[in-house]
């Protein structure tokens, strides 16, 4: 009799349970149906550089793409100031649901965690990254009418004049540069900072600096004009525009890969098929034509990365920029 009446007396509590179990379950499958559904409003995309920027031309063909392919008007949105971190911090500060995103960079993104630890109002656990667009290696240049044909020369050259062949570096990226190969090479060159790549690349084709870290969107068509020469790029692996050239890494300098590159970001917490779907609508962006014939003309190379590539490569660039400023002591203000 007493174990017949158990049931009885807690029949309100096991129908609350169930009650409870059913509204968990809807709601399950509810939470994915709006995860499905994304996006469910526009979606904005945070450029943390000027209007005009490389950063900011790659933000609005994405824009393009992805509001056709992802159904909502997907807008580019400005916001300059502190090497990028102003933008970032609007992003970190966003609801983690896809709709607010970050056109992260080498700067925002790698760089600035070594140089400003702690400063920045974000860190990298801030930030999961959605996909890469493009990356674009530095290189060495020299005028063409320079004595050194080899970078062995050039190297063997600076040993013998400690000092006297000056670097000349338009970024921070290629100020960073001149230093890491300064150590790598034993040798000592003048770093002179210049604002902005086209002064610095005028004043080698003038015989103001004697060499210059770039990128082969500046510098393309003075190396086909046969004004200026390409002694080593700061790759992974050679660049199909200029297949002849070697890599520092062929040329023993195993970890000199310096590169500007741009990537998308979502804040932490983002949804997994959140970020799938948007992953796939940044991929289908670096595989359309005009995408391509934009990398062809800049010298980018492109980033189809999956998210864990993606995720593999930003986490190596941190790791990269850690050691190269420990190992160079080179500060920014």
């Amino acid at each position: 009799m007493r174990m017949a009446s158990i049931p009885r007396q807690f029949a309100s509590f096991f129908a609350g349970c169930a009650a409870l179990f059913a509204a968990l379950a809807g709601a399950l499958p509810a939470s994915a149906q709006a995860q499905e559904a994304f996006p469910t409003r526009s979606i904005t995309l945070v450029v943390p550089f000027p209007a005009g920027s490389g950063t900011d031309m790659s933000a609005r063909l994405l824009a393009k793409d992805m509001t056709e392919s992802l159904g909502q008007t997907v807008v580019v949105e400005n916001r300059p100031g502190a090497n990028g971190t102003l933008g970032a911090q609007i992003v970190v500060r966003a609801r983690p649901d896809g709709h607010t995103l970050l056109i992260g960079a080498a700067a925002t993104n790698a760089s600035n965690y070594a140089f400003f630890p702690g400063k920045l109002g974000y860190t990298p656990a801030s930030f999961d990254i959605v996909g890469g667009l493009g990356i674009v290696p530095l290189s060495l240049f020299v005028s063409a009418n320079a004595p050194w044909k080899t970078l062995a020369e050039l190297i063997a050259e600076a040993k013998k004049n400690p000092g006297k062949i000056a670097c000349g570096s338009g970024t921070t990226t290629a100020q960073v540069a001149c230093e890491v190969f300064k150590q790598r090479a034993g040798v000592d060159l003048l770093n002179v900072p210049y604002k902005g790549s086209p002064p610095a690349i005028n004043d080698l084709i003038g015989g103001q600096v004697q060499v210059v870290f770039a990128d082969g969107s500046s510098t393309a068509a003075l190396v086909e004009q046969k004004r200026l020469r390409v002694l080593a790029t700061a790759a992974s692996r050679r660049v199909p525009y200029w297949p002849e050239v070697p890599t520092f890494v062929e040329l023993g300098m195993t970890d000199l890969e310096i590169s500007a590159w741009s990537a998308v970001f979502a804040p932490a917490g983002t949804p997994a098929a959140v970020m799938q779907k948007l992953n796939a609508a940044v991929r289908r962006s670096t595989e359309s034509a005009e995408s391509v014939a934009t990398r062809q003309r800049t010298g980018s190379l492109a980033m189809p990365y999956t998210l864990e590539e993606a995720r593999r490569f930003v986490a190596g660039e941190i790791e990269r920029w850690a050691r190269f400023v420990k190992d160079t002591g080179i500060k920014l203000e």
